[in-house]
């Protein structure tokens, strides 16, 4: 291999306290830790990319603490993207196709495998305000993120500095401390005469804990099984723990704490297991559990346990408690309203802007590609004579059948009432029209099957060399339909863009006409 060209990243002005606070976190050359990996899998999967990683930017390296879709365990600091990134940490850094950013034309990771072209990534910021790597996701093809991508992408780092703070928290600290104190207690007992050293070293020890566990971020547990009901009692309860599930320490022992926190009777079987496998060895590290609060709410939360070796014969078990109902909570609307309720398929807003971003990447590639406008026939008299209900399960039934006709880089989106429309990437004219004229086929079949008097009107737009707006193309797909309903509906009208001949009147007012 000859030598590299690329261009390296510069060092940040404070590299040296950057560092500093990246080796505090301890996590260097540590092994994969199931919480990380589901936030690169997730990111992978809002973000639409086939590649996420956690990278840490090291002295001399960028190290992966968790990696989705690509084996490296770490790369040369010098043809890292993330080494970019983390330069301005206030800030995703994108770069839609590497092969025309001058940082990256002869980067190895670009010129090779995994030939990266398309990169996103949001910093991890530590509360001192060192960027210490970033959550970033990464792509074979050149690609536009869009804004609520962009958005996700900065939530799930956020979520991963938590999880490395969660790390070197008060926690770990006071694990730490306890250690201390043991071995200052055993050099004291060696002189008895210095016994009120040793009980004052263990009061301030024992005042030290219980502070850090006040004021810790997590819930903080111990807990040992006894053969009776409740079958656990619990011994240390700090404050975030009654904040997050709504009971005390003495409540959850005289209550039972499967029967307050775990939601359905026929649940309580696995905690109850769960515990056992605990006290025999087993460690069981963020499992993610929904929980009944006092008040009767439901929170989602991450349960981190392991068993603690006590010199009382009981054995006892710690477990760390996170609440991510709220991220849960986001995550869950943000896909609710990307995705249109009846049918499934996209709303309009995003099936716009994903096309908008779709028509500009072909703009630039040269790629062909097809649009389609989709539009009902007589759908209104199943809403009349079969009610509306059954017009719904026309319109979810054709929403599930256009989303298992399509490819993963295919859009589909509800326009509005029953009318769809479908951009095809990297389609030529001939692919478009064998694709449309089998899912032409298809809905009739699935209309024919359950007796709905229902046919399909498309116009489909055909896109090389210039390319429109998302607006325009859809205008011009909207028009090709409309020639399909004057010419007897229930048919498919192709014809490239730009082509004026056929435009139709403006949308708005045709619709007022007689629409079946």
């Amino acid at each position: 291999m000859g030598a590299l060209t690329v261009k390296a990243a510069p060092r940040p002005d404070n590299e040296a306290a950057r560092l500093g606070e990246l080796r505090s976190y301890r996590v260097l050359d540590t092994p994969p830790e199931q919480a990380f990996d589901d936030i690169t899998a997730l990111a992978a999967r809002v973000c639409r990319r086939p590649m996420a990683l956690i990278s840490l930017i090291d002295t001399d390296r960028q190290w992966f603490k968790s990696r989705h879709g690509l084996d490296l365990t770490e790369t040369p600091r010098d043809v890292a993207f993330c080494a970019h990134a983390i330069l301005n940490p206030h800030r995703v850094m994108v770069v839609p196709d590497a092969l025309r950013d001058e940082r990256f034309t002869d980067n190895p990771l670009v010129t090779r495998l995994p030939h990266v072209r398309s990169y996103a990534g949001a910093p991890l910021v530590s509360p001192g305000g060192e960027a210490l790597g970033t959550l970033c996701v990464l792509g074979p093809e050149p690609a536009e993120f869009s804004e609520a991508e962009l958005d996700a992408l900065r939530a799930l780092a956020r979520q991963a500095m938590a999880h490395l703070e969660w790390r070197r928290s008060d926690v770990h600290l006071l694990r730490t401390e306890l250690e201390a104190a043991r071995h200052r207690i055993g050099v004291l007992e060696a002189n008895a005469d210095r016994r009120e050293e040793i009980e004052r070293t263990l009061r301030a020890q024992q005042a030290f804990s219980q502070a850090l566990l006040e004021r810790a971020s997590e819930g903080i547990c111990v807990g040992h099984r006894i053969r009776a009901w409740p079958f656990v009692e619990f011994t240390v309860w700090n404050r975030r723990m009654t904040e997050i599930t709504g009971y005390t320490m003495e409540a959850i022992n005289r209550i039972g704490f499967y029967e307050c926190l775990v939601p359905a009777p026929q649940g309580r079987p696995q905690m109850i297991d769960r515990m056992r496998r605990l006290l025999s060895g087993e460690r069981r590290r963020f499992q993610r559990l929904e929980i009944k609060r006092a008040d009767g709410s439901r929170r989602t939360v991450d349960v981190s346990t392991s068993r603690l070796p006590t010199e009382d014969g009981r054995r006892h078990v710690l477990a760390l408690m996170q609440d991510f109902t709220a991220e849960e909570h986001l995550q869950r609307e943000a896909t609710l309203a990307r995705k249109d309720a009846l049918t499934g398929v996209a709303t309009r807003r995003v099936f716009e802007e994903d096309a908008a971003r779709l028509l500009r990447l072909a703009s630039r590639t040269g790629r062909p590609c097809a649009l389609g406008f989709l539009d009902l026939d007589h759908l209104k008299e199943v809403n009349d004579g079969l009610g509306h209900a059954e017009g719904d399960r026309v319109l979810a039934h054709l929403g599930a059948l256009l989303g298992e006709s399509t490819r993963a880089s295919d859009i589909v989106g509800r326009i509005g009432g029953d009318e769809f429309a479908l951009l095809l990437p990297d389609t030529d004219a001939a692919g478009a029209r064998v694709f449309f004229d089998r899912l032409h086929q298809a809905v009739l079949d699935a209309m024919r099957a359950h007796d709905w008097p229902v046919g399909l009107s498309v116009g489909v737009v055909l896109i090389s060399g210039h390319v429109p707006s998302e607006s325009d193309a859809l205008r011009h797909a909207d028009s090709l339909m409309y020639q399909a309903k004057q010419a007897g509906r229930n048919r498919i009208v192709y014809g490239p863009y730009p082509d004026g001949a056929g435009m139709a009147a403006p949308r708005t007012a045709r619709r007022r006409r007689n629409k079946r």
